[in-house]
């Protein structure tokens, strides 16, 4: 008699999913927000530090409107945010940069990893995406096909290709990413978005 087939766990993640944001161990999840262009050194300072963070990047393509060259960057993905690990002597520590703002605290530690596991997955695979404001309607899929297996989002649109948003809801911000329709299952939403 064939096993009975179970659902993918919230939990399987990829290893570089895992590596680049791990569970915390010593300390909790910060959102940073920082000084204007100030994210790449504020990574540089923290890894100086000896903290763990994660600042989600995207390549950014531009044309110069005198040139016509096509100009190429690498950009945060959420502009002015960067996230981090640390308990409340190292975050003070890590505001003696001079580089952050202000911070915000994580309420719900287990649905912010979620949440950016699921973006480092498409940020990984190259996929081409765009930023746009929070999306909280609409039905949850999981992607089942593809270098974007077992990512989870909220469907937000669709014409020839489904479009799907990563919402990371302490920003109020998510990132949308294409997909054929064959490519998608719908789910129940996850444990983390109740």
């Amino acid at each position: 008699m064939p096993e009975p087939t179970t659902r993918r766990d919230a939990t399987d993640w990829s290893s570089a999913a895992i590596a680049a944001v791990p569970e915390p161990t010593d300390g909790v999840w910060w959102a940073a927000h920082t000084r204007p262009r100030a994210e790449k050194r504020l990574a540089a300072d923290l890894v100086r530090l000896g903290l763990c963070c994660y600042l989600p990047l995207r390549e950014r393509v531009t044309r110069n409107a005198r040139t016509h060259r096509l100009h190429r960057s690498i950009v945060p993905v959420f502009s002015g945010y960067l996230f981090f690990v640390a308990n409340e002597a190292q975050r003070n520590r890590t505001l003696a940069t001079r580089r952050i703002v202000s911070t915000l605290t994580v309420p719900r530690q287990a649905q912010l990893v979620a949440e950016l596991r699921h973006l480092h997955t498409v940020l990984a695979a190259d996929a081409s995406v765009s930023l746009r404001s929070s999306l909280r309607l609409g039905r949850w899929v999981r992607i089942c096909d593809g270098p974007l297996t077992g990512v989870e989002g909220v469907v937000s649109g669709w014409r020839s290709r489904i479009r799907v948003a990563l919402n990371v809801n302490i920003l109020g911000q998510s990132v949308t990413v294409e997909v054929l329709r064959d490519q998608v299952e719908p789910i129940d939403p996850p444990w983390y978005a109740a």
